[in-house]
């Protein structure tokens, strides 16, 4: 489960960290979804990371949600290969592209929201995009999305959003946000959210060391607490890899992955349901500000995949200071 976990999310973080010389972009688009398998319409939203390999072809890693159906909340990772017209400074460009989708789906073994399950597995996403590219390289874009899962749901939406190309920061401004042998230690404060269709919520804190091993690469080790909901409380301490990409001359964007060893305490007092300790895979995106030399600012949300239906989402902001 880790290798399949992580393989989407891996070739995202690579893209995100290259520093060839052909163009890169990103985009954020949302729109609206229908379910085939529920018969019912919902939102959806996207956020991308293109490298372009040549005049024509481009590939692609991103983050996919499909909205709350009812008994179907799903979402995941895909990466995509997509052939398009040559993308011009400013004008029309169109665009069709396959990959597969690595999901995450919260649904019903019995019927009853009270009975959920988190389901994982393999798909296919196809989509067709045209886009409008204005000057200063930005550029709205209109989606068509198929998502194949063979037999769990497929789905079609309709996606509108904007799109950015990014600029190569320079290795000196680079310097000043993330450098080889800097060291990190920040505070982080948030929520942790069930994955159940009653996304019950709980504060959510933890303290981070991070080592930059590279401009592109860091890795981290994070004691965290999941906080506590009803009669569960979690808490353990993930170690992740972590792969950058400047975004402007202070802001980075990150992406990593690693392994969690927590402890779930169902009820302190039960002897019928002692705790229990578990590794699981993590995947993490975030962005890390420049506050000033020395002090950074981050955001976070990270995904905790499980085999025994108790994935989470865990939303963090922090404060973290160089030394």
């Amino acid at each position: 489960m880790i290798i399949k976990t992580f393989a989407l999310p891996l070739l995202f973080v690579s893209l995100a960290a290259s520093n060839v010389a052909n163009a890169q972009d990103t985009s954020v688009l949302a729109g609206a979804l229908h379910n085939n398998l529920a018969r019912e319409s919902s939102f959806a939203a996207e956020v991308g990371f293109a490298q372009r390999l040549n005049d024509y072809s481009s590939l692609s890693a991103e983050y996919y949600n499909e909205g709350h159906p009812s008994r179907h909340h799903r979402d995941g990772f895909t990466s995509q290969l997509w052939l398009h017209t040559a993308l011009p400074e400013q004008g029309l460009s169109m665009g069709v592209a396959a990959g597969p989708y690595y999901y995450f789906d919260t649904t019903t073994g019995l019927g009853a929201s009270s009975d959920y399950r988190n389901l994982h597995g393999w798909g296919t996403l196809l989509s067709a995009s045209a886009k409008w590219h204005f000057e200063k390289r930005s550029y709205m874009e209109v989606r068509f999305n198929h998502a194949n899962t063979h037999g769990a749901g497929d789905s079609n939406s309709i996606l509108v959003g904007l799109g950015y190309e990014l600029q190569n920061v320079p290795d000196r401004e680079r310097r000043k946000t993330e450098r080889a042998g800097d060291r990190l230690l920040m505070v982080l404060g948030g929520q942790a959210i069930v994955n159940s269709f009653e996304s019950e919520r709980a504060r959510a804190y933890g303290l981070e060391y991070r080592d930059t091993l590279t401009q592109n690469v860091e890795w981290s080790a994070t004691a965290l607490n999941e906080g506590r909901i009803g009669l569960v409380q979690r808490r353990g301490v993930a170690a992740q890899l972590w792969l950058l990409r400047p975004l402007t001359d202070r802001t980075v964007l990150e992406l990593g992955g690693g392994g969690y060893l927590m402890r779930d305490q169902i009820n302190r007092d039960s002897v019928t349901e002692p705790s229990k300790t578990h590794l699981v895979p993590i995947v993490t995106l975030g962005a890390r500000y420049r506050v000033s030399p020395l002090w950074r600012a981050q955001l976070s949300f990270s995904r905790v995949v499980t085999d025994y239906h108790r994935d989470s989402d865990i939303l963090l902001v922090g404060v973290g200071r160089l030394f």
